[in-house]
């Protein structure tokens, strides 16, 4: 192997390490640093063969109001949020950055009339996704970091944590 090609493979190597820590940071920041919300969550699919059981999960808040419907697919929107009696809620969704004080999450336009937050996957037990998918009341545990990036901390069925052995039905 020539001098330039070791300089090149190690640069290369050199490179995904350090992608991959600034990708771990940033979700280690968001837990760590984090305001802590729940939202409401409509459970979708449960399996993928290649991967295992996980949840799906779809958000209340991921309904974008119509008179955003022509955003294109991948436009970022903030959706502010504010405590409610059960989850928080959204309470403003803009094109455009909120001021730093407000709590809000950043998504992306899915699809017409759709958010994707980036939190849209929970792994759970082998055989155990088909319970989250039945449950009539799904809530999720988020840390958002100061710039709107979030991360799932807990899936909760009603009030408790998901537990496959005591919500096995």
């Amino acid at each position: 192997m020539s001098r330039k090609t070791k300089i090149a493979f190690w640069a290369v190597v050199a490179a995904q390490v350090v992608f991959l820590l600034i990708f771990i940071g940033v979700k280690e920041n968001a837990l760590r640093a984090g305001t802590e919300v729940i939202l409401r969550a409509l459970p979708v699919d449960p399996r993928s063969p290649l991967q295992g059981d996980y949840a799906t999960l779809d958000y209340e808040i991921g309904r974008l109001p119509s008179y955003m419907d022509d955003l294109p697919v991948g436009e970022p929107v903030y959706v502010s949020l504010a405590p409610g009696p059960e989850v928080w809620t959204a309470v403003d969704y803009r094109a455009t950055k909120p001021d730093e004080a407000d709590v809000y999450i950043k998504g992306k336009v899915a699809s017409v009339g759709r958010l994707n937050f980036n939190i849209g996957t929970s792994f759970v037990p082998e055989g155990t996704g088909h319970i989250i998918e039945q449950a009539e009341d799904v809530r999720v545990v988020v840390k958002i970091s100061s710039g709107g990036n979030a991360i799932i901390k807990q899936v909760l069925l009603g009030e408790a944590p998901f537990n496959p052995n005591v919500h096995r039905r």
